[in-house]
């Protein structure tokens, strides 16, 4: 079967050159480390291992972490510890990474308190003891790991290791939700919703949903829509609905998908527009949601004229350079509001009893906000304008309250004026102007802009060509949940292309942007799994994540993905067959089950 492991349509091959300086630091840590300098013989062999003196020195620089950890370096034993666990560059050995950790643990290193809890938890390289893995989880947790935090009140929750205890469980999930943990602010927005083990409080489920929905957590997102089309906890805002039911739905939530769907066929939020609504209830269709495949029969048929390609919903796959999707339209859509939006001609032909922006309070207030200055006003008014919600729409008025709202800070307006510079709407076209707003979005932590800034190193547009810096960027997308990211994150490390060639981390991103449905991650780690580059050789599991990835795809892309099933089945034994039969079988299953609740 072909080994195929496309690089995104952002990427090109260039030579980084060597930082100045590195050298000479390099020849001083030696000297250091010689002399026997523990902490330069550890950053000598960080130097030496990642090709930061030069070509890369993988076993020497194994010599001197391995140095350093035999004379006490807590940092040292952690990271050795890492690879005996990854069989990364030494041999997989689960009871020396354990014994690794142990010694980093005592000497009061929480991430190595924290993997010495996961060990025990597991059972690897130790013996599988639940209340060991509490006492280690908690000494880290106690030092501020917020990992270590969040899965110490997962285990209060269910009584694993201790008696269950639902107070305990909150206060350590706040504790990680207050560091950024997305995983825990998710679960606390969860637990105020539910009222489990807390005072059920919508309005405060909101606000843990929005830090993470912010972080890219597409639960949280779509917790956060759920919101607000319910007014659940907050003013019921089917246009914001729309916003956060779009971004979950664009990292695969099947739910979200549905949602979405359901809004284009009301005209909810967004304009009525059965070709949108027909294009997200096949993603979720896809998934196995029944309820999708019967919206989808229900949808009107569509005109016999083709649809603009850039009308639909992009489907998953590798991931694209946004600054090549320019709007093809006449009208021009306001990102992040759907496009198909009312021609000023259609709204001016309402109904004049219609209930619309133009004859109810919300608009006045709305604007009055607006022009005292809030920014959260500016940008939802600058959407209204944009997409003649109800209004006559008005392209210059709604750059305008876009700037506005930029210039104030908030990072969702800096993004999408940084997008009206790059793709000319009512502006001219200006390519370093628009990098000078994304990356003012990026550094205000807006995730579409982070990987947005990564394109646009990767490519030389409107910024200087620089592989390292489009590698950080995508690194920050990316360990904020953004699928895409994640992805070309992966083909990164695969072809080392300004971060270190590592097979291991080229799977382990790969993974994360898989289980979020994005296709070309799944195939790419179903590749690795058939070939064991950087996973154990598994056809089973490789057949598993390419199937998922032939699901969610379609032309081209299916056929080329279909292709490489029928040469990896070929390879297969009758066993492993039967085994894929079963698995396959057994996710049909659970979506039919989950499309029933």
């Amino acid at each position: 079967m072909p080994d195929y492991e496309p690089a995104p349509l952002d990427e090109r091959q260039t030579d980084t050159p060597q930082a100045p300086g590195t050298v000479d630091r390099t020849l001083e840590l030696r000297a250091r480390a010689e002399k026997g300098d523990i902490a330069a013989g550890f950053n000598l062999g960080w130097c030496l291992a990642s090709g930061r003196a030069g070509g890369r020195e993988e076993d020497l620089g194994l010599a001197w972490y391995r140095k350093a950890a035999e004379r006490g370096h807590a940092l040292a034993q952690y990271r050795l510890g890492l690879l005996h666990v990854e069989g990364r560059a030494v041999e997989r050995d689960d009871r020396l990474a354990s014994t690794l950790f142990r010694q980093a643990a005592e000497q009061g290193l929480p991430e190595a308190a924290y993997m010495l809890g996961v060990m025990h938890a597991s059972g690897r390289g130790v013996a599988k003891d639940q209340a060991q893995a509490v006492v280690w989880c908690r000494k880290a947790a106690v030092q501020g790991h917020a990992e270590a935090q969040f899965s110490l009140g997962l285990m209060c929750a269910r009584g694993d290791g201790m008696p269950r205890d639902g107070w305990q469980a909150v206060s350590w999930c706040r504790r990680a939700a207050a560091l950024g943990h997305p995983e825990a602010q998710h679960t606390l927005a969860m637990m105020y919703a539910h009222g489990d083990g807390v005072v059920q409080d919508a309005a405060q489920a909101v606000l843990w949903y929005r830090q993470a929905a912010e972080q890219g957590h597409a639960q949280a997102q779509f917790g956060l829509a759920e919101a607000y089309a319910a007014g659940d906890g907050i003013a019921r805002d089917d246009g914001l609905a729309a916003v956060w039911y779009r971004r979950s739905a664009e990292q695969g939530h099947a739910a979200a998908q549905l949602a979405l769907g359901r809004l284009f066929v009301e005209g909810r939020g967004v304009p009525q527009d059965s070709r949108q609504a027909a294009a997200w209830f096949e993603r979720a269709a896809a998934q196995g949601v029944a309820e999708a495949q019967s919206e989808l029969e229900a949808c009107p048929p569509l005109p016999d004229e083709a649809a603009p390609a850039d009308e639909a919903p992009e489907r998953a796959g590798p991931a694209r350079d946004p600054l090549h999707a320019v709007v093809s339209r006449t009208e021009h859509s306001w990102p992040p509001i759907p496009e198909a939006v009312p021609t000023p001609q259609a709204a001016a032909a309402q109904a004049p009893d219609a209930e619309t922006w133009q004859t109810s309070d919300a608009l006045a207030a709305i604007r009055r906000e607006a022009e005292s200055g809030d920014a959260l006003a500016q940008y939802r008014l600058a959407g209204i304008c944009a997409t003649g919600d109800g209004v006559l729409q008005d392209m210059p008025a709604a750059l305008d309250w876009c700037r506005s709202a930029a210039e104030q800070g908030l990072a969702e307006a800096e993004f999408n004026l940084g997008l009206c510079y790059a793709q000319g709407l009512e502006v001219l076209s200006d390519q370093a102007e628009a990098a000078s707003w994304i990356r003012r979005a990026a550094d205000h932590g807006h995730t579409a802009a982070q990987f947005e800034m990564g394109v646009r190193y990767a490519t030389g547009t409107g910024v200087p060509l620089d592989e390292r810096e489009a590698a950080a960027w995508y690194r920050l997308a990316a360990e904020r949940g953004h699928a895409p990211a994640q992805f070309n994150l992966g083909v990164r490390h695969g072809q080392g292309r300004g971060v270190d060639a590592n097979d291991g981390l080229a799977a382990w991103w790969y993974r994360q942007a898989a289980e979020q449905g994005h296709a070309a991650a799944q195939f790419n780690l179903g590749v690795r799994h058939a070939h064991g580059d950087g996973v154990p050789q598994d056809p089973v599991e490789a057949y598993w994540w390419m199937h998922l990835a032939a699901v969610r795809s379609s032309g081209a892309q299916h056929a080329r993905y279909t292709e490489a099933l029928d040469e990896l089945s070929a390879q297969m034994t009758p066993v492993q067959i039967e085994q894929r039969e079963q698995r396959i079988q057994q996710w049909s299953e659970a979506f039919e089950r989950r499309s029933r609740k």
